[in-house]
């Protein structure tokens, strides 16, 4: 079964955060609920009904199609996966007060943020993209 990654028509918003936030978050509600007594088909986790049309199976072209897709936007985007300050850097630079910090400590914070928006920019634009493909008739078309 295959659903667009953010769509929010059907009920997949865009992901908050990063994996392992989320996962922290899933996994409280889960045990929460499981110390109370509640069913976990109770909590609505998985949505039951997301649209009128019917799932699509990938066959394995269908797979190798999107696999080239994905190496060419991750191609496009390769610049952009590393942040231009390790993270153990700029969450010593958060911890100063602002008038503590050195000016280059200052700079960094800069190109951090300019790094995000542009990360933003670009997650959107990979987000509708992908959606695009997975909507298309990009799958299951016969090719002879």
């Amino acid at each position: 079964m295959l659903f667009p990654y953010s769509d929010a028509a059907i009920g997949v918003p865009e992901p908050p955060g990063d994996f392992e936030s989320n996962y922290r978050h899933l996994k409280r509600v889960i045990n929460t609920a499981l110390k109370n007594g509640v069913s976990l088909n109770q909590l609505n986790l998985i949505p039951k009904n997301c649209s009128d049309k019917p799932s699509k199976n990938l066959s394995r072209e269908d797979l190798l199609r999107l696999l080239k897709v994905i190496r060419r936007i991750k191609s496009r985007c390769e610049s952009l996966l590393e942040p231009p300050v390790p993270a153990e850097l700029e969450r010593d630079i958060l911890a100063k007060k602002p008038e503590d910090r050195l000016p280059w400590e200052t700079e960094a914070l800069e190109k951090i943020e300019t790094w995000k928006k542009a990360l933003r920019l670009v997650r959107a634009e990979v987000r509708i993209e992908l959606n695009q493909h997975l909507k298309s008739n990009f799958f299951h078309e016969k090719r002879k």
